[in-house]
């Protein structure tokens, strides 16, 4: 709204030549055909402009854009070299905002050339040389002016497609994270109150242990959740490995863990992946033993859990493990995964680290 607002204000630089032209006392019937000729100029020039602020440098009014030439020529015998002055600002924009590059130079060029010729026609040109001047220095200006403010919102777009790109990868970032903390622990409680189920005939202090256990495990997915939801993404690995170990142990699974300490910045990211592990292991595995082994080898640490379980279904990549690749990746490092070869899934994690030897 407010380009059109500007580029009617603009058009009334037209009027600035009437008061000296009218001191000459014209006719009333030329009077009268001049207003007609500027109030269709005026028309053309805000035809041509408001179609261009829509749809810049396409020329979409090729016939409206010919006769705002035309009809400016048309008015120079009678107005002399102060219209060609006034209206040469409003044809060079019509003509920068509705043409492509090219285009504007040969039709500059010819504006350029028919104002030298009105001046030579209508007076010295030698006086009024600055004119044409002028005009080339505002054709120049003009077209700076626009491919700026084309550039200018090519910058805006590609911001705007930036900011929306880093809200969609902040809700993937904290879909997985919310998927890793509760899909482990809604896990654990699932098997844990299936066991208590079947042991409240024949083993009641044992059921409620493993109930205790259920309640145990909602508070902390609740206090993870809260962290998460505050903007918290830090686990410990070694807090992981006592949950891997509680979660295999009430599934009736052997779990062996073999490593050393891996760097601050490979712990987290580790973390999740023992916690991805374990959740998929306790859900589809039925294995009998589970092993667990990390540490650093040269320039990377590396993290390996491994069972002998039935070994992956008809589909090896769910939703956890795309999300845990996308974590590993994100943090310079690749997640492997494949079938063990005595059966069994095998998951590995590789991240490079600094100032290992």
């Amino acid at each position: 709204m407010s380009g059109r607002l500007w580029t009617g204000v603009f058009a009334l630089i037209v009027l600035w030549p009437l008061p000296g032209w009218l001191a000459g006392d014209p006719e009333p019937w030329l009077v009268a055909l001049i207003a007609l000729g500027l109030a269709t100029f005026v028309g053309l020039y805000l035809k041509v402009m408001w179609t261009a602020l829509d749809r810049p440098h396409e020329n979409r009014e090729p016939v409206a854009l010919v006769l705002l030439w035309l009809v400016a020529a048309a008015l120079t015998p009678p107005l002399g070299p102060f219209w060609l002055f006034a209206s040469m600002f409003l044809v060079i924009t019509a003509l920068v905002s509705s043409l492509s590059t090219r285009a504007v130079f040969i039709w500059v060029g010819l504006t350029i050339a028919g104002i030298v010729l009105g001046i030579a026609t209508q007076a010295s040109l030698s006086e009024f040389w600055w004119i044409p001047a002028l005009a080339l220095l505002f054709a120049l200006a003009m077209h700076n002016h626009l491919q700026l403010r084309r550039a200018n919102q090519i910058l805006a777009r590609a911001r705007a497609r930036a900011e929306r790109l880093a809200i969609d990868n902040e809700r993937l970032r904290f879909a997985r994270d919310l998927h890793d903390i509760l899909g482990h622990s809604l896990s654990v409680m699932t098997l844990k109150s299936q066991l208590a189920g079947r042991l409240v005939d024949t083993d009641p202090d044992r059921a409620r242990a493993e109930m205790t256990d259920v309640e145990e495990l909602s508070r902390k997915a609740l206090s993870e959740v809260r962290l998460a939801v505050s903007e918290y993404r830090g686990l410990c690995l070694s807090e992981e490995v006592d949950n891997a170990r509680r979660a295999l142990h009430a599934a009736g699974m052997r779990f062996e863990v073999t490593g050393r300490t891996v760097p601050q910045e490979a712990s987290s990211v580790f973390a999740w992946v023992v916690r991805e592990g374990t959740t998929n292991i306790v859900r589809h595995s039925r294995a009998a033993h589970c092993r667990l082994h990390y540490g650093v080898d040269r320039d990377q640490a590396f993290l390996e859990l491994s069972d002998d379980g039935c070994g992956p279904g008809k589909s090896t990549e769910g939703r956890g493990l795309r999300g845990l690749a996308e974590r590993l990746q994100a943090a310079g490092g690749t997640l492997y995964h494949s079938p063990a070869p005595d059966g069994g899934f095998v998951l590995r994690a590789v991240l490079p680290v600094e100032g290992s030897a």
